[in-house]
């Protein structure tokens, strides 16, 4: 999650130029005017837990904000992790919720609000819902339940340490309600902006109070239903599920009209649409919120970096078209760990596709180191005049004459050939072979018609455990071709993998397997086969997948990590094609 700030000063001295040169005192080249971006606004989501601890936390940050032109401070007023504090934990003094640890003597969001609001800085009081341990542990009735091999089951997530509540529960939403209430009529907040307002998968709520409910409406229990295979069924319960976090919603935005500052903005953090299994969806309640604050982190949900922007898929796409026919606003929200040439391109898209996209939204998920804040103060009016996309083209290493390197995606990586002992050795950083689009590092040769390629993967070295090396048969070198691989993983086994469509999503067929170990992927026609060997003479079938792909193709040997140590490195051996 990135950090983009601007100096408000420096926003102010634009306004009066802008103006003398609109009472034809100052004319400015027309080239200026016609490459000058206005700034986007900026926000910046704060963990009190890790910025806050004391009133001159509050004015460093604050006075940092002024420097780099923050516009408005989403700040953590109910903690929404179980790390330094239980979630459920409040920043500020309340009557209904614990106080966290450490704040019962120090009003974090009053202290916010006075020294923003001096310094013209909006602050938005953004409050969890559903993650609440303080709420799971104190009432047993309260706590979601999941059907874990036909039992319910507390829900604690898959670390133990994710306390959801049920969404559903009356008491549970008038408790969360209460908080929302208590903070709206004592503070003097912008804005309040709803967290963690789902489920966390199709197996859950299941309590008795949810059966009951739903039982009564439909004639029939939830607990019948298969939750791991998709059916009418459980498409019914899900759209049931949506329907009651947009009536809950609904209610939250009741109680903000009969307040005493029935002007406060409501906003929601939304997960991308592709999460279907957490019930949550914007256009259930488009009509209760004033702005959506999509997560388009696209390399954490691993996708290309044009899911962002495009206008044909995507998260901008799926929440414009959800929003179809309201007033709602759309804040993106971005990372902190793209390229430079990623910022450009996503800010471009968004420009370009989504001109009503007035605010951008940042995350940090400890306190926000200042180099942040000023990174994003200096891309606000990004793409910067003159910037183009690189250009994805093949990189000069020292291989034999059949082979060519690329990095596909525009991320780093290198390739080396040892001659002696016939051996390449590939490195890549922050990358993924998964999703709509893939960032891998290539070594590759066009054959067409049938195909084999046997390797012998020597080593993986400095690599995250999801890294993927092995080898691969892709239509074409674009990011989002369709394409069939065999991979080796430090940490997760082997993968035979697949896109079948162009830009489509990739499914996959595992085995356990570690290096050093032997692939080989076939093409038959349209068929492709993945095999793993310890000895490259006795093979196990991985997977196959029938593909429709052009004559053609391009084989070779891939590398993705999503890590970033410099020494990373996989070793290839014994590298056999036969077309």
């Amino acid at each position: 999650m990135t950090f983009a700030l601007r100096s408000r000063f420096m926003a102010v001295l634009g306004i009066v130029l802008v103006s003398s040169v609109a009472g034809g005192s100052l004319p400015l080249p027309a080239q200026a005017e016609e490459q000058s971006n206005p700034p986007f606004e900026t926000e910046v989501i704060v963990r009190t837990v890790n910025q806050f601890k004391n009133l001159a936390d509050v004015q460093n940050f604050i006075a940092l904000s002024t420097s780099y032109g923050v516009d408005v401070i989403s700040m953590n007023v109910k903690q929404d992790e179980d790390d330094e504090v239980p979630s459920g934990s409040v920043f500020y003094q309340s009557d209904i919720a614990p106080v966290a640890q450490g704040y019962q003597n120090f009003d974090a969001l009053q202290a916010v609000i006075t020294a923003a609001h001096a310094a013209g800085i909006k602050v938005h009081a953004w409050i969890p819902q559903f993650h609440d341990q303080q709420a799971f542990l104190a009432h047993d009735e309260w706590q979601m339940q999941s059907l874990v091999n036909g039992v319910q089951t507390p829900f604690t997530g898959s670390n133990g340490n994710e306390y959801f509540v049920n969404p559903i529960h009356h008491e549970v939403q008038q408790y969360e309600r209460s908080i929302i209430q208590e903070v709206i009529e004592n503070y003097d907040v912008d804005g309040v902006v709803l967290d963690w307002i789902r489920f966390d998968n199709y197996n859950m709520d299941v309590s008795d109070y949810t059966v009951a409910k739903y039982q009564a409406q439909f004639g029939y229990s939830p607990l019948s239903i298969d939750f791991d295979t998709d059916s009418p069924q459980r498409q019914q319960w899900n759209e049931w599920r949506t329907e009651q976090i947009g009536q809950y919603v609904g209610d939250i935005r009741a109680d903000i009209s009969e307040s005493a500052n029935p002007d406060v903005q409501l906003g929601v953090y939304i997960l991308p649409p592709e999460f279907t299994e957490v019930g949550q969806n914007v256009a259930k309640f488009k009509d209760e919120i004033d702005f959506v604050a999509p997560m388009a982190y696209f390399d954490d949900w691993e996708f290309n970096s044009d899911w962002v922007y495009s206008t044909s898929y995507g998260i901008l796409k799926d929440t414009s078209d959800a929003i179809s026919g309201s007033d709602v606003d759309i804040v993106a929200t971005l990372d902190n760990d793209w390229t430079d040439d990623q910022y450009q391109e996503v800010y471009k898209g968004i420009r370009e596709n989504y001109p009503d996209v007035k605010r951008l939204s940042f995350f940090a998920y400890g306190a926000w180191p200042e180099e942040e804040l000023a990174n994003i103060h200096e891309r606000e009016t990004w793409p910067t005049p003159g910037w183009t996309a690189p250009v994805e083209q093949d990189y000069p290493a020292q291989l034999p004459a059949v082979w060519k390197a690329r990095n596909i995606g525009s991320m780093p990586g290198n390739a080396t050939y040892n001659a002696s002992n016939k051996q390449f050795t590939l490195s890549s950083s922050s990358t993924d072979i998964w999703g709509n689009g893939d960032q891998l590092n290539y070594i590759y040769q066009p054959v067409s018609g049938n195909a084999e390629i046997v390797v012998k993967v020597q080593s993986t070295s400095w690599l995250d455990g999801w890294a993927k090396a092995g080898i691969m048969i892709r239509e074409s070198l674009s990011h989002n071709s369709k394409h069939a691989d065999m991979m080796l993983t430090p940490s997760n086994g082997a993968t035979f993998q697949y896109r079948s469509e162009t830009a489509g999503t990739m499914a996959d067929h595992t085995a356990t397997a570690s290096a050093p170990k032997w692939l080989k992927l076939t093409r038959t026609g349209n068929t492709f086969k993945g095999s793993i060997s310890a000895n490259g003479s006795s093979w196990q079938t991985v997977g196959t997948i029938q593909i429709p792909m052009k004559s053609k193709v391009y084989i070779g040997m891939a590398l993705s990590n999503p890590g970033n140590d410099s020494r990373n490195k996989a070793v290839f051996g014994n590298v056999k094609v036969t077309d």
